[in-house]
């Protein structure tokens, strides 16, 4: 209902002076209206009500209904305000946070001591990239895992550089041994290369190292790669 109720139909409708259409749209308006429902119930309970009385009453019916009007809209605006503000307040803590841990957290380096395991094949092969393109059949864990089980060296270490070229059978032929430390580990390398897998390649050079039987720790370099010769 618009905030201006016209008491003249109120009047009316105490009265009986409405027909049936117009009192039922305003009894409709009452029962969506409580202001209209007091209004009606005020009229009805007043006698010898005159025009001026009326005025009086359509005034204070008006700034009733204007109050209203106004404290709801102030107390919608005020929670909205109070909901906006909360969330950006919210949000402000967590930006806060969020910069704090990134940049003022000390960065801590947490170091692990590793305990390298017994390496799994005592003997180490590392071949040289520069020396050919020569590869064992079946790959390198498995002709050092040979090596190893078909060593006699048990207590003797050293390392030395072989080079060598692989026929047509995959074996290999023309071994050439470099800087070997001493002649047991010569005659050992080459008779276990002339005994072992087959290889695949035309040529190649490898380092051979015979651990010593207390050298229980260690790492294995990586296969795939090998390593540059030195000049």
């Amino acid at each position: 209902m618009e905030n201006n109720y016209q008491l003249s139909r109120i009047h009316n409708y105490i009265s009986g002076l409405m027909n049936k259409e117009e009192m039922f749209q305003l009894e409709k308006e009452a029962l969506e209206d409580p202001f209209l429902q007091d209004a009606i119930e005020g009229y009805r309970m007043q006698k010898g009500i005159d025009v001026r009385q009326l005025s009086l009453l359509q005034q204070r019916l008006n700034r009733r209904v204007e109050q209203t009007i106004s404290t709801r809209n102030a107390q919608f605006y005020t929670w909205q305000r109070l909901a906006i503000g909360s969330t950006a307040g919210v949000i402000f803590v967590v930006l806060i946070a969020f910069i704090y841990f990134k940049n003022f957290t000390p960065n801590t380096s947490r170091t692990t001591e590793v305990e390298l395991s017994y390496p799994e094949n005592r003997i180490v092969i590392e071949p040289i990239l520069a020396g050919g393109d020569a590869s064992p059949i079946g790959g390198w864990n498995a002709f050092e895992q040979y090596l190893q089980e078909n060593t006699r060296l048990k207590d003797s270490g050293g390392k030395l550089i072989i080079a060598f070229t692989v026929d047509k059978n995959g074996k290999l032929s023309n071994m050439n041994v470099e800087e070997v430390q001493n002649e047991t580990l010569k005659t050992e390398a080459m008779r276990l290369l002339a005994g072992g897998p087959k290889w695949q390649g035309e040529k190649g050079k490898l380092i051979i190292s015979f651990p010593e039987e207390s050298q229980t720790r260690g790492s294995k370099p990586t296969h795939c790669f090998g390593i540059e010769e030195k000049k």
